[in-house]
């Protein structure tokens, strides 16, 4: 036994092993890595990444302070340098949030060992269920939450530092720690005013070391804590009064004075902040380590879901490993201090979790599962304390350790099951704009596009009018506003009815974007299945799915197709931005026949039709051979016109649309007698 231990203690010295902190910050770093970056080199652009990345396209990186000065100043310092070191690739924002969030678990694992230094194995247990903690889901949306990432970082090290200047005796480091403290702690706050939760957890570690000493009375000790937090108080307070006195939020869900309001007009409010509260708690603490496996990773393909069970078997196994070498190295501590320890890791659990919450639900804003995941990101702190502390009250080690390997296992389980998600998304966007680029030349500037993705709602109108301005219209821009030469609307119960009645115009002006949406000038644009090609509807003979949405079906006799510039070069969008074209498949020939079918070049058609053919490509929609249905009508070729017939009508709704379509298409085209005849009896028989 004693050659044992002489053989263990020689591995840990630092000629021939790291120290165990630094044991555990190699682990921290596999394993988040693992988590977060299988599928980083696919993802791109998504959600607020559209506008932010098109403003930099036609401004300059300073527009930045135009963009968040409403509500958020300070983002523009983190992403002014950033992206003037990455510029438009996604792939390098996406490694940035990821070494933001290791670091941020690195700071809490620091955090945990001044704290607790005696507990090397709850300590990286909790560190590392942090970093790759399942209840954040937007680490993927880089771009943007670029500064949420960064922010959590920041908090975490002003902590740190916090602590670390409690337990310096030399009064010059000892101001430089609380100093740098303190420039962190604002740098964080100006990153995200949510984040300001983490004060309380700041303060409750402050309190938790100044309540150890055995000798003191009650007020002694609350003497020497406010004592000592004194100094960092300035964090909060020196933030909050630059808010409420000296900024003027513009964004009402940041305004913190009108948020207050409500709960002086509104008595009720109060209740509702304590129903989410509680709520929050439990999505923090048992639902995030549940739910978002189950929406996101258990419905994936099976051989999505067979390869994240493989990353998550291999991260278990590296937790394992590493944590068995962890647990040996654990200190003996005596029973009184095992007991100080838990009730301290409960404190700081409660705490760093209500602390957390408060601020997000102050401005009526709360949890939910997956799609505003966000706000778990500073109650997660505590959540991950929590979970320490149930494992750290399992008396076998080995359990302790299966059990944690299992939280691993599920964190990066989740994870890649959100990825495969943002993936996905990220690869329909893209095949969707490549195929508007093969089908229109150019669109005219004013148009307000109607656009339906395949798969899912659109949040908001700039998801489409981002990637549509950066084809279409990427040219630089004097003018401040930006001036949204394409604009855009979401598909709303709003929009429909202004389309129907000719609603006339909506001037939005948002982050230095101006758009002037005018609702009597639309062209709606549907995929109707990322299978399916991307189609322009033609207002005067439009072509609807039975799969679309309903409300596409109202406003498609609205869309205006010649809006559709037929002359000139096509478009082709940046590859750094929507990846390299695809496969010039069966939707590249639809695309140019519907071209070649709005320039009246009948002839061409046929030809198109015939090499994809041979090449093997066939449509997936009936809605699809229309193009080739009126074309083989106009050339009078009746052996295709009868085969193609029926292919369009094997679909009963679509074989009833194409009977309106070609009755239509026959009185306002020069056809001969037999076609029409053929289209009377056997199209619309």
């Amino acid at each position: 036994m004693r050659n044992k231990s002489a053989m263990v203690h020689k591995m840990l010295t630092p000629k021939n092993k790291l120290t165990p902190f630094w044991q555990g910050v190699l682990l921290i770093l596999i394993v988040s890595a693992i988590a977060y970056l299988p599928l980083v080199k696919d993802l791109g652009y998504l959600n607020d990444d559209w506008y932010l990345m098109y403003d930099m396209q036609v401004k300059e990186p300073g527009f930045f302070h135009e963009i968040f000065a409403i509500d958020r100043p300070g983002r523009a310092f983190a992403m002014i340098p950033l992206f003037s070191m990455f510029g438009f690739d996604p792939l390098p924002y996406n490694l940035s949030a990821f070494l933001f969030r290791f670091l941020g678990g690195v700071c809490l694992f620091w955090t945990l060992r001044l704290l607790w230094p005696a507990k090397k194995f709850s300590t990286l247990a909790a560190a590392l269920l942090f970093t790759v903690y399942p209840g954040f889901l937007s680490q993927p949306n880089a771009i943007d939450y670029q500064s949420h990432i960064l922010g959590l970082f920041l908090a975490l090290l002003s902590v740190a530092l916090t602590v670390k200047s409690l337990f310096t005796a030399e009064r010059t480091p000892r101001i430089l720690f609380m100093a740098g403290s303190i420039l962190v702690g604002w740098a964080y706050l100006s990153q995200m005013e949510y984040f300001i939760g983490i004060e309380a957890f700041r303060f409750a570690c402050i309190f938790v070391l100044m309540w150890r000493p055995q000798a003191e009375s009650f007020r002694q000790k609350t003497v020497r804590a406010v004592s000592a937090g004194i100094p960092f108080f300035s964090i909060a307070a020196g933030f909050l009064v630059w808010r409420l006195f000296f900024f003027e939020s513009e964004r009402r869900a940041t305004d913190i004075g009108l948020q207050f309001s409500q709960l002086f007009s509104d008595p009720l409010t109060a209740l509702w902040w304590l129903n989410y509260l509680i709520q929050d708690f439990f999505s923090v603490t048992l639902v995030a380590w549940g739910l978002p496996m189950y929406v996101l990773a258990f419905p994936l393909r099976l051989r999505d879901i067979m390869s994240a069970f493989g990353w998550a078997a291999l991260a278990a196994l590296l937790v394992v490993l590493g944590m068995r070498q962890m647990g040996e190295n654990d200190a003996e501590t005596q029973a009184g201090s095992e007991r100080g320890m838990r009730r301290e890791a409960l404190v700081l659990g409660l705490v760093g979790i209500v602390g957390g919450l408060l601020p997000v639900i102050f401005v009526n804003r709360h949890v939910t599962l997956p799609d505003y995941s966000r706000y778990t990101l500073i109650a997660s702190v505590g959540a991950v304390l929590l979970l320490m502390l149930i494992i750290e009250n399992i008396s076998a080690r080995v359990v302790q350790i299966t059990v944690l390997s299992i939280f691993a296992a599920i964190a990066v389980t989740t994870h890649y099951g959100n990825t495969i998600r943002y993936v996905n998304e990220t690869a329909a966007t893209r095949n969707f704009w490549w195929q508007a680029a093969w089908r229109a030349p150019m669109i005219e500037e004013g148009v307000t596009l109607i656009v339906s993705y395949p798969g899912g709602s659109l949040g908001e109108d700039y998801f489409i009018w981002g990637p549509a301005n950066l084809i279409y219209y990427p040219e630089k821009q004097a003018n401040n506003p930006v001036r949204i030469k394409l604009p855009s609307s979401i598909l709303t119960d709003d929009a429909v009815l202004n389309i129907t009645t000719n609603g006339g115009l909506e001037t939005p002006l948002r982050r230095g974007n101006y758009l002037e949406r005018d609702f009597d000038n639309v062209l709606v644009i549907i995929q109707s299945s990322p299978n399916g090609c991307v189609r322009f509807i033609d207002g005067d003979l439009p072509e609807v799915s039975p799969y679309d949405d309903y409300r596409l079906k109202l406003i498609a006799p609205f869309s205006g197709l010649d809006r559709v510039a037929v002359d000139g070069p096509p478009q082709t969008p940046p590859e750094l931005v929507f990846g390299k074209e695809p496969e010039r498949g069966w939707c590249y020939t639809y695309q140019k026949a519907d071209l070649a079918r709005q320039r009246g070049e009948w002839d061409a058609i046929p030809r198109m039709l015939k090499e994809a053919l041979e090449n093997g490509y066939y449509p997936n929609d009936g809605l699809e051979w229309m193009p080739f249905l009126q074309a083989f009508a106009m050339t009078a070729d009746m052996e295709k016109l009868r085969s193609t017939t029926k292919l369009v009508t094997v679909d009963k709704y679509v074989g009833l649309q194409a009977c309106e379509i070609m009755t239509d298409f026959m009185k306002k085209e020069t056809l001969k007698d037999e076609v029409k005849d053929f289209i009377e009896k056997k199209v619309c028989e």
